[in-house]
């Protein structure tokens, strides 16, 4: 068979040496040009189907995400003086967990706050795939190895629908552009971006701030020692090193005294805020973070073709680094003019394994630095053997096309499985005040309880109130004012529907039943009796129906009497 020939690298593009990567000024069309017309049109094919897919969904198959939404639209209202709201919420502008709050409720008096949350993310997405773009051309890799990571944009992260964090991680990639500019080609310029991305990192999300902090600094020491290379000084190498790595990573500082001032004061808040006595620092064995490493990096789709398409792509990459280990022990071959960068795939990694499932208070920690292992993985995949090279990318652009049009398909099937849940949020009146009694809240498509926070849906449609809302935590910027909210309930359901207790003094707070039906009761004769029996007992007569669409119901309770009870 013969050879395929290696494409031509041409210099325009960025494929000569390290040091010449930053000898021009960035222009636009190196935030999102790859090497040909065709591969950057393949490249962002798949990133805008993976982009289109939040558009395919009424509802967004992101867990947490309905009560983020549902907390801009409460921000939203209390930029009003004369808004009802101000007697129950309060504003706090000095947060590490805020910024998709306040972009998405400054968006939101202009477009439907819906329209304005998936816009943010759609964002959010298209800035990151940018980054890795300008990234891998700042450091003379093959551009079309970005395409490694399009399998991974749909992350752990967005999954479970921490809209913060994904925010906050496409602002820490442009931090690496600008940090790695700062060594390569130092300006006044560059600092001060790193300065103020950091600060706005630090704005969206603390956990993001302190990733960047760290691969931030692995990306810049080893840039600084590869820059000191052949240069000939009476400074030893290492100092040099740092002080290059210095000039351009230290303004990370400004972010870091933000992080440390915001926690200060919430710490006085409540000192038990970052706690969890029970599991603070649990975390699987290493085996399992190695073994279920695409779970923790992805945990989407129910038929796991996210996770197969993961596996693929590091095979992809081990492949690579195998090839170039093996060529490089059999003798002295075609130097590669710009070699793997690997400390960030090196801090990130050793991150993921060291980190634990809880930290800080804080639930799903470690899985979040599955996409950042993946981050470091491009910039370290070395270029393939000249007589693949072509092949290879062709393979690893189809790869980002079918991870792309993967998400699209299953947001397309939640859709149709949760076309009447949004029906049913569009059939209720506004203004109530709701909570969501789910069974089975995952999916066909999805694998976690997409469904969860069905309430908070509703509290941003509506805008009305919802249950178990996240205005409780202290680090979001929409915050219920001091015994402003119902007593707490003595055993919730917002994670478990049978422990629903209708005549409880939460309960009776949240008078508008938003219901998902078990499936042993879909499409029963006497599926509406067994029903109210099942979810409200004694007080099934006391109900009344405000809208059944498919599997979801709508009741009103408000003839229910209180007990009391908490």
């Amino acid at each position: 068979m013969a050879a395929v020939a290696a494409p031509e690298r041409s210099p325009r593009l960025g494929n000569s040496s390290l040091a010449a990567g930053s000898t021009g000024p960035l222009r636009w069309v190196d935030f999102y040009e790859l090497d040909t017309r065709r591969t950057t049109l393949l490249y962002w094919g798949g990133v805008a189907l993976v982009v289109a897919a939040f558009f395919s969904t009424k509802l967004l198959p992101c867990v947490d995400y309905p009560q983020h939404l549902a907390l801009s639209d409460v921000a939203r209202r209390l930029a009003s003086p004369a808004s009802p709201e101000h007697a129950e919420y309060e504003l706090n502008l000095f947060t590490y967990n805020g910024l998709f709050h306040l972009i998405v409720a400054a968006l939101s008096t202009f477009v439907p706050v819906e329209l304005a949350g998936r816009t943010v993310i759609a964002a959010s997405l298209v800035s990151l795939a940018s980054a890795v773009v300008a990234l891998v051309r700042i450091l003379r890799r093959p551009l079309v190895h970005a395409a490694l990571f399009t399998p991974i944009l749909f992350s752990f992260s967005l999954g479970w629908g921490f809209v913060n964090y994904v925010l906050a991680t496409s602002i820490a990639a442009w931090a690496l552009v600008a940090i790695a500019r700062g060594v390569l080609r130092p300006s006044f310029a560059a600092p001060v971006a790193v300065g103020l991305l950091g600060l706005a990192c630090a704005y969206a999300h603390v956990l993001a701030m302190m990733i960047l902090c760290v691969v931030g600094a692995g990306l810049a020491l080893e840039l600084g020692w590869r820059k000191t290379a052949r240069a000939r000084s009476r400074v030893p190498r290492a100092l040099r090193a740092v002080l290059w790595a210095s000039f351009a990573a230290l303004p990370l500082i400004l972010g870091c005294a933000y992080c440390i001032a915001v926690y200060q004061r919430q710490y006085d808040w409540d000192r038990n805020m970052y706690r969890d006595p029970t599991l603070e620092g649990s975390a699987p064995p290493v085996w399992q973070k190695v073994v279920f490493f695409s779970a923790f990096a992805t945990d989407l789709f129910g038929d796991a073709t996210d996770q197969v398409l993961v596996w693929i792509t590091l095979a992809v990459m081990g492949w690579s680094a195998r090839r170039w280990w093996l060529d490089s022990r059999s003798g002295p071959g075609e130097e590669d003019e710009s070699p793997p960068i690997v400390a960030p795939f090196v801090v990130a990694t050793v991150a993921y394994f060291a980190t634990p499932m809880v930290l800080v208070g804080t639930h799903l920690i470690f899985p979040r630095l599955g996409q950042w292992a993946m981050f470091g993985a491009v910039l370290a995949t070395p270029r393939f053997p000249p007589g693949v090279e072509a092949r290879a990318q062709r393979y690893i652009l189809r790869l980002g096309l079918i991870a792309g049009a993967n998400a699209l398909a299953h947001c397309l099937l939640f859709n149709w499985e949760t076309r009447d849940a949004s029906a049913l949020i569009d059939d209720m009146p506004a203004g109530r005040s709701a909570t969501a009694v789910v069974w089975d809240p995952g999916t066909r498509a999805f694998r976690n309880g997409t469904l969860t926070h069905l309430a908070g849906y509703y509290a941003a449609r509506k805008h009305g109130k919802w249950a178990f809302a996240f205005a409780r935590y202290l680090s979001v910027p929409v915050r219920f004012k001091p015994n402003s909210q119902p007593p707490w309930p003595a055993r919730g359901w917002e994670f478990d529907a049978e422990q629903y207790s209708p005549r409880c003094q939460y309960a009776r707070a949240f008078p508008l039943v938003l219901l998902r039906a078990p499936d042993e009761l879909v499409g029963s004769e006497a599926d509406e009796a067994t029903l109210r029996t099942l979810v409200f007992k004694r007080d099934a007569a006391r109900v009344h129906v405000l809208s059944h669409r498919g599997r979801f119901w709508a009741f009103d309770t408000s003839d229910i009497p209180g007990d009391g009870t908490l």
